[in-house]
């Protein structure tokens, strides 16, 4: 049944840079790493992950969209239909990924799926999509070394799982490296 899930999430997502399908599938990964030594059910978090983004084009055409809600709503209503198990969990979990509104995940899967979300925002990856989402909005220099500032280093807090904790510091590490580099750089003008 993951072939349905993964040629649905396909179909939904737009090739976007910042959260295409290769976002996805990182945090898929992320999931299976951090999921298996935090004794997750994983026929729960790793339908959850390959869904987590798929209302994300409909937010992008419409900022009032919250995905996480409607994406969550999307995936229960789709999971029923092909009589997949756990919809609720599933749709659970994908309703509480989106650590910028403030939920804080009450499930095990729920809190790996946020913790891969936001580990996917760090590192040498995260400071390619900050990148790429400043350069399609037309984002200053000071802009972008703001959202560096003010939310990207500020994720290795804000992680649940020890597995994610203990990923989270080298990805920190290489994204303060590069916005201390960025900050030099800007300084010489």
């Amino acid at each position: 049944m993951i072939d349905k899930i993964i040629e649905f999430t396909k179909g939904k997502m737009n090739s976007d840079s910042s959260h295409g399908f290769d976002h996805v599938l990182r945090v898929v990964k992320f999931c299976e790493i951090i999921g298996k030594n935090e004794n997750a059910e994983m026929e729960i978090l790793i339908p959850a992950a390959y869904l987590h983004d798929i209302a994300r084009p409909l937010e992008e055409k419409d900022e009032s969209i919250d995905h996480a809600k409607v994406g969550s709503q999307m995936a229960f209503e789709f999971l029923k239909t092909i009589g997949y198990p756990h919809a609720e969990e599933i749709s659970y979990a994908i309703s509480a990924h989106r650590f910028s509104k403030g939920l804080i995940p009450q499930t095990v899967e729920a809190k790996i799926l946020q913790d891969a979300d936001k580990l996917d925002a760090m590192g040498a990856m995260g400071i390619y999509r900050t990148i790429a989402y400043s350069v399609l909005n037309n984002r200053s220099f000071e802009e972008t070394i703001a959202h560096f500032e003010n939310k990207i280093l500020k994720l290795k807090d804000l992680m649940y799982t020890k597995t994610a904790k203990k990923m989270a510091e080298k990805r920190y590490a290489i994204v303060f490296e590069f916005v201390q580099s960025l900050k030099e750089d800007i300084t010489y003008h």
